[in-house]
């Protein structure tokens, strides 16, 4: 049997961390959950993803310059996005942003996790997906 593809868990709040891993876990996926996107650097400097999870606000490197700066290292690694809203712009705003920059969906909190996981099993049964 293949190992669990890894999955890179990016937010904040440790609630939506846990809740996310325990679905992903669920579904068979090997989540890697951090709390800002330095870590997430870290974490993606030393081994692949399948795919890369991040949430839009965030203290210090908020999501939006995450996924830049993932883009410009790693263009194929598929990001999917999570917003709840935040100070500066509208969900809408930054959803669209997000995607401009790279990310394939963007998911608004709250939302069904297994809304999230089938999109990434759909990622993941992709014939150019590349092994984790």
């Amino acid at each position: 049997m293949p190992p669990s593809p890894d999955v890179l868990v990016v937010d904040d709040v440790e609630a939506v961390r846990v809740s996310l891993a325990e679905a992903l876990c669920e579904a068979g996926y090997n989540p890697v959950c951090v709390a800002s996107a330095h870590e997430a650097l870290a974490e993606l400097s030393s081994r692949p993803f399948a795919v890369a999870v991040t949430d839009i606000w965030m203290a210090g490197i908020d999501g939006l310059k995450l996924i830049k700066l993932i883009r410009e290292s790693n263009r194929d690694l598929p990001i999917l996005a999570m917003t709840g809203g935040g100070p500066r712009l509208t969900i809408e705003t930054a959803g669209a942003l997000a995607e401009v920059w790279g990310a394939e969906r963007v998911f608004v909190k709250p939302f069904d996790e297994d809304l999230l996981v089938r999109a990434i099993d759909a990622i993941v049964a992709r014939p150019d997906a590349r092994p984790a």
